[in-house]
């Protein structure tokens, strides 16, 4: 089946229109066109996407962020919509966490006093466990010597029994 050009210009003539063709579909030299960047495919969107949001599956994705229950991720242009909703939290994340307010900066600053306040008590406790374990272990080091000496006690008792059951038979 024969191709159907484009409707002639008024007034132009044929070799005129097919040289004006000619030069619109030209290729201009390598060095002076722009690189086309090639469209990344559905799966390095999908990709780029869930690791962006630290998800596994759409439904998650989903879950995750309200903005994106929307968007139908059969296609690909959800797809690209979701990375830039991504791309764009992204950077408002990273710009409010360089700069908060300051009611969080107070905030902030309140948590890691308390945090540092838990951490000391923390491994001030580490510390009197460790050295309750330790008495512990000499209490029961000491109990089992204690006992020791009671079993050898109660043989010499039972030996100086017998020497006077002995002696009194005698």
């Amino acid at each position: 089946m024969p191709r159907k050009s484009s409707p002639a210009a008024k007034g132009a003539k044929p070799v005129a229109k097919a040289n004006a063709a000619a030069k619109a579909t030209a290729k201009a030299p390598a060095g002076d066109r722009p690189a086309r960047q090639k469209e990344p495919s559905l799966a390095d969107l999908k990709r780029q996407v869930l690791a962006l949001a630290k998800v596994s599956s759409t439904k998650e994705l989903k879950r995750a962020n309200v903005d994106l229950r929307h968007l139908d991720f059969r296609l690909k242009a959800s797809w690209r919509s979701a990375l830039g909703v991504l791309e764009q939290a992204a950077v408002a994340m990273a710009e409010w966490d360089r700069n908060p307010p300051e009611e969080y900066k107070e905030l902030f600053a309140e948590i890691d006093q308390a945090a540092a306040a838990y951490s000391t008590s923390i491994e001030q406790g580490l510390k009197l466990s460790s050295q309750l374990r330790d008495a512990a272990d000499d209490l029961e080091a000491v109990a089992g010597e204690l006992q020791q000496e009671a079993e050898e006690l109660k043989t010499i008792e039972q030996a100086s029994r017998k020497q006077r059951r002995a002696r009194s038979l005698n």
